[in-house]
């Protein structure tokens, strides 16, 4: 009998879990399908901006009923996203240099040095970074964190700690082109994208 109830209990541990994650997948598949930067919806208070996003009413009441139903503090939940975001930017970021090099546009101690600076960017600033790294204009650089402090999605010494970090860029790196066909971005030397 007691195995019985254990055995319960563990399916309904498993059907909460798979509820929570659902709600999560479906809330920052929104916030990803919409085009928006996935940390706003953290930044802001889980409220989705209206370019597709809030499909699911508020989502700060979807994120704090995911973290009940997980068990933690909502605290929590976003520092856990906040740092599955960051490592998905090391991820793209060190697969980005691995192509660089396959394609011979970088050397190996060229994309060595570019995953190291990445590395070095401020924490939990994966999301932004990873754009920022794409273009060598300091100038577009400041004025897309500009556009950042003024909506509210930075503070200003947040902006200050990623234009410091991008000031230190490797000259090696290339410009990437963010051109919107099938997710895929190139690369070029022509000029910085605005994107």
């Amino acid at each position: 009998m007691i195995n019985r109830i254990t055995g319960i209990r563990k399916r309904w541990f498993v059907v909460a879990a798979s509820v929570a994650l659902l709600a999560v997948g479906l809330t920052f598949g929104s916030v990803f399908a919409s085009g928006s930067d996935p940390t706003d919806i953290l930044k802001r208070g889980g409220h989705s901006d209206q370019r597709g996003g809030g499909h699911f009413g508020n989502n700060d009441t979807v994120l704090n009923r995911v973290a009940e139903l997980l068990g933690k503090t909502r605290a929590e939940l976003d520092s856990a996203f906040a740092t599955s975001l960051d490592e998905q930017a090391n991820t793209k970021f060190e697969e980005r240099m691995t192509a660089l090099v396959t394609d011979e546009t970088l050397t190996q101690d060229q994309a060595d040095a570019a995953n190291t600076w990445f590395d070095e960017r401020p924490s939990n600033s994966g999301a932004i970074a990873i754009r920022l790294a794409g273009t060598s204009d300091t100038d577009k650089v400041d004025t897309r964190l500009a556009k950042l402090v003024e909506a509210e999605k930075l503070t200003q010494d947040e902006s200050d700690d990623l234009s410091d970090w991008h000031d230190d860029r490797p000259d090696s790196l290339p410009t990437v082109s963010h051109k919107h066909s099938g997710g895929r971005h190139g690369h070029h030397g022509d000029g910085d994208s605005d994107s």
